[in-house]
């Protein structure tokens, strides 16, 4: 299971030349796409599609129960996931994914995991969340005490190490549950 998300980018040819740690993903800034390492292939894997409504990166976890995507999930519970309900919660694992540009554990090996018990959780980019009370762009999000839900930090100092899930992309206005683009993974 990763717990750093790295990026590098380069050039095509720098990213031919490449060989990044397993799991890690080069930007081929020539052609715009992503490439996914391996630990051992030069040049990486890289990804088909280059368009994507969403364009996070996801990997699948098994949930305790069945999560609508924008779903703020935590580790813990009967499973790996659960719905997160502690305010700015240190187990925060992320969002659920709607669509997401790649998913990162393949499934073609564990064709089990393909179910809505297996969720893909986005890991880094843009996603939509669930979000209660109002937020401004650019605020931190973490876990609310509304199951699911995430809430801007507004708290000085800032949030404990771990509780941040990323960060709003768009202004809430009001105080009910809403669905907002939340960048994942940025901190």
């Amino acid at each position: 299971m990763p717990t750093v998300l790295q990026f590098r980018r380069g050039t095509t040819a720098q990213n031919d030349s490449f060989t990044g740690a397993a799991g890690e993903i080069s930007v081929d800034t020539d052609t715009d796409s992503l490439r996914i390492h391996d630990g051992s292939t030069a040049g990486g894997y890289e990804t088909v599609a280059r368009q994507a409504k969403y364009a996070d990166v996801a990997e699948r976890y098994h949930a305790d129960a069945v999560y609508a995507p924008g779903t703020v999930v935590e580790f813990g519970g009967d499973a790996e996931i659960t719905a997160a309900s502690i305010y700015a919660s240190t187990r925060v694992a992320g969002i659920i994914s709607t669509d997401p540009f790649i998913i990162m554990n393949s499934p073609h090996r564990e064709p089990g995991r393909i179910n809505e018990l297996h969720p893909p959780l986005a890991l880094a980019g843009r996603v939509p969340c669930r979000v209660i009370g109002t937020c401004t762009k650019g605020d931190l999000m973490v876990s609310s005490n509304t199951p699911g839900c995430a809430v801007a930090w507004k708290e000085t100092p800032g949030a404990p190490t771990g509780a941040v899930i990323g960060k709003a992309l768009e202004n809430k206005t009001t105080d009910d549950e809403g669905i907002i683009e939340v960048v994942a993974g940025v901190r």
